[in-house]
């Protein structure tokens, strides 16, 4: 009788795992080429995370934009690019950017809990200056919304880390 349950068993787990080792999804935007000056791009802009750290964002003039994720300092961050660390080394660093009027989007890729593959992202930032922007929402494929309204800061910073990144065609 045990030899007849486990074939449906080994079926139930493929069939509830499958999910889990999908392919990575690929970004929806082209790469375009920021001819605006509504935003500044000789530096990054950064805000706090939850309390758990900052967080920066550096946005270049080919369309392409970093995330940083969680950071202890923004010090510990200068100092990197400054000593040549490598930054940028996971997908869900790289990402696009499109400007439109006051609302920038972003398009980017993220490891959701419990899979592992990357899902598709869609953030949205409202241009309150050129040197201040609002982060609102960042919209997953699978339907799921995160809301936010944390205030991006810019800060004037050379040399940035370059663009060139293998996740971004």
């Amino acid at each position: 009788m045990k030899h007849i349950f486990i074939p449906f068993i080994l079926i139930f787990v493929l069939i509830s795992c499958k999910n889990l080792f999908k392919d990575d999804e690929e970004l929806s935007f082209e790469k375009t080429p920021n001819t605006s000056n509504k935003i500044r791009l000789d530096g990054y802009y950064f805000h706090d995370i939850k309390s758990e750290g900052t967080g920066v964002n550096i946005f270049y003039q080919n369309g392409t934009v970093f995330f940083s994720g969680r950071l202890e300092s923004l010090e510990s961050f200068e100092n990197k690019i400054i000593t040549g660390d490598v930054v940028g080394k996971s997908k869900s660093q790289w990402g696009l950017y499109l400007l439109n009027a006051d609302t920038i989007l972003t398009n980017g890729l993220a490891l959701l809990s419990g899979t592992y593959h990357y899902t598709e992202t869609f953030s949205k930032y409202l241009i309150l200056n050129d040197t201040t922007i609002l982060f609102k929402e960042t919209k997953f494929s699978n339907g799921n919304i995160d809301s936010y309204n944390d205030t991006l800061h810019f800060k004037q910073f050379n040399p940035k880390p370059d663009s060139t990144n293998v996740f971004i065609k």
